[in-house]
C-alpha cells in the first residue's frame, strides 16, 4: 500500500464537528484513502451513483437521516456530486446529528464544491487529493529507483492504477482521459461538441508553456472564436 501525505491531515480533523470534503479527480484514490482511514471501524457507506441512495439524499430531513444512519458514527458519501441538494444533507447531518462524522468525496470537484459552498460554510474541511507525487513513491520504494523512472512517469503520470499495474499504462490512461472528457469536462457548462472539445484538447497540449490565442485556436481547430472562449 503506498502511503499518502493527505491521510494523516484528514485523519487530524476528524470529528471536530464538521464535514470533511475528499476533491479530487477520477482515478486518484479518494475512495483508497477513505477505506484506509476507516479501516478498523465500522462506517455507513453511501454511493452517490445508486439511484436509492441518491433519493434518499436529495431533498431529505432530520427523521429520515437518523433512521438512514442508525447508530454508525461515521458515514462515508461517495460521488456526493451527483445527490441533488447534497449541500443541504451534509448540512442537516453535520447541525443535527452529533456525534456523527460525515466524509464526502467527488470526482468532479467544480460540481460538489459549487454545491455544498453556501450551505457548508463554515461547516467542512476540504481537502484536495491528486495523484501519487514523487514524494510520495520516494517513501514507498526509495529515491534511486523512483529517480530512475522519471522518464516513464513525465509519460504516464502518477495515476495510482497506472503506477501499479505496469505494462497497462497506454490503456489505462486512455480510460482516463476518456472519462474526463465525455463524463466530467462535457458537464462543465453542457458542453455538445465532444469532436471539438477533443481536438481543442489535443491543440492545447501541443502548446504548453506558450502563449496561445482565442484566433489562432479557432483556426487549428476549426471552430468560431466565441465557441473557443
Amino acid at each position: 500500500m503506498i502511503s499518502r501525505i493527505l491521510q494523516k491531515r484528514i485523519e487530524d480533523r476528524l470529528f471536530k464537528g464538521k464535514a470533511i470534503l475528499i476533491f479530487g479527480p477520477r482515478q486518484c484514490g479518494k475512495s483508497t484513502i477513505v477505506k484506509t482511514i476507516f479501516k478498523d471501524q465500522v462506517y455507513l457507506y453511501l454511493s452517490g451513483d445508486e439511484s436509492n441512495v441518491r433519493e434518499a439524499l436529495s431533498n431529505t430531513n432530520v427523521p429520515t437521516l437518523r433512521t438512514l444512519i442508525g447508530k454508525n458514527k461515521i458515514v462515508v458519501i461517495d460521488e456526493a456530486q451527483r445527490i441533488t441538494n447534497i449541500g443541504l444533507t451534509l448540512k442537516i447531518i453535520t447541525d443535527q446529528i452529533q456525534d456523527v462524522q460525515v466524509v464526502a468525496t467527488g470526482s468532479s470537484a467544480f460540481e460538489l464544491s459549487n454545491q455544498v459552498n453556501e450551505p457548508l460554510t463554515g461547516r467542512k474541511y476540504e481537502f484536495m487529493l491528486y495523484p501519487l507525487s514523487f514524494a510520495e513513491m520516494v517513501e514507498h520504494h526509495g529515491f534511486l529507483t523512483e529517480k530512475a523512472l522519471i522518464e516513464h512517469r513525465l509519460i504516464y503520470g502518477y495515476y495510482p492504477e497506472i503506477v501499479v499495474k505496469q505494462q497497462e499504462e497506454k490503456e489505462l490512461l486512455k480510460l482516463i482521459s476518456g472519462s474526463y472528457l465525455y463524463k466530467d469536462l462535457l458537464m462543465l457548462d453542457q458542453i455538445k461538441k465532444p469532436v471539438i472539445l477533443e481536438k481543442l484538447l489535443k491543440a492545447l497540449a501541443l502548446q504548453v508553456g506558450s502563449e496561445v490565442s482565442y484566433n489562432e485556436l479557432s483556426q487549428i481547430v476549426g471552430a468560431s472564436y466565441q465557441t473557443i472562449k
